[in-house]
């Protein structure tokens, strides 16, 4: 078990997190997520929570910043949520908790008749849902298709990761490792291609400089300026 959840007075849930890369605590704010401690592999979970009833004050502060975040696009009973492959609509409905169903080829969130579609904690809870199922869309589909993509241009990589961020589409590393956000299953395919695309060709040239623009642009038939206007017009976050 690498994580646990507690409820903390004040605030609600927190989720601690062991990390095997971490080598202190902290804690990491995310709008639509718990506030999230982050502790070394060793240490134990008691102890990263204790750390957040000492911070207490500090989470509270800084938590109405992620609720205007959330506030910024409400999902509702008319705003439904679309990604690669599923539609995810949000209902409310005679059910005493919050249910998610399949239904339609989609998903179908269910909430109690009395809910409050503008409440930041009813916003969290449909941000934690649509994580987890971009989450699993993502790693399902980007592994095949970076890889196919590698192969028909003869680039070679070394990881790849797929991660929930909120600055970037994608990353590589000086080693070669390239990171992908689960947005990205949220992109037509063309787009998410792109953006993949840019990271291979970061393989080969680490800069933005003339050689790697050239080189991505090649490969997208000349498009690479047109392509990376239209990108901008997404968000990269839930």
């Amino acid at each position: 078990m690498n994580s646990k959840s507690y409820t903390l007075d004040g605030i609600g849930e927190v989720v601690v997190r062991k990390h095997h890369q971490a080598r202190r605590i902290t804690i990491k704010l995310r709008p639509g997520e718990p506030p999230r401690v982050v502790i070394p592999q060793l240490m134990a979970f008691d102890r990263g929570f204790q750390f957040a009833v000492e911070k207490r004050d500090w989470i509270a502060d800084h938590l109405p910043q992620m609720d205007a975040a959330l506030k910024s696009t409400i999902y509702d009973e008319e705003r439904p949520f679309s990604t690669r492959y599923h539609m995810v609509r949000f209902r409310r409905c005679q059910t005493r908790c919050v249910q998610a169903v399949k239904a339609d080829g989609g998903y179908e969130m269910r909430f109690p008749a009395d809910t409050d579609f503008s409440s930041a904690q009813v916003q969290r809870q449909i941000r934690m849902f649509l994580t987890e199922l971009l989450r699993h869309e993502a790693k399902v589909y980007l592994p095949d298709r970076v890889a196919k993509l590698a192969a028909a241009h003869g680039f070679r990589y070394n990881q790849l990761n797929v991660k929930n961020v909120h600055t970037r589409w994608g990353s590589c590393s000086a080693r070669n490792n390239i990171n992908l956000n689960i947005c990205l299953m949220t992109l037509p395919e063309y787009l998410s291609d792109f953006v993949i695309l840019h990271e291979l060709c970061h393989t080969v040239h680490k800069n933005h400089g003339p050689q790697f623009h050239a080189l991505l642009d090649s490969l997208v038939g000349g498009n690479e300026k047109r392509l990376d206007k239209e990108l901008n017009k997404y968000k990269i976050q839930i």
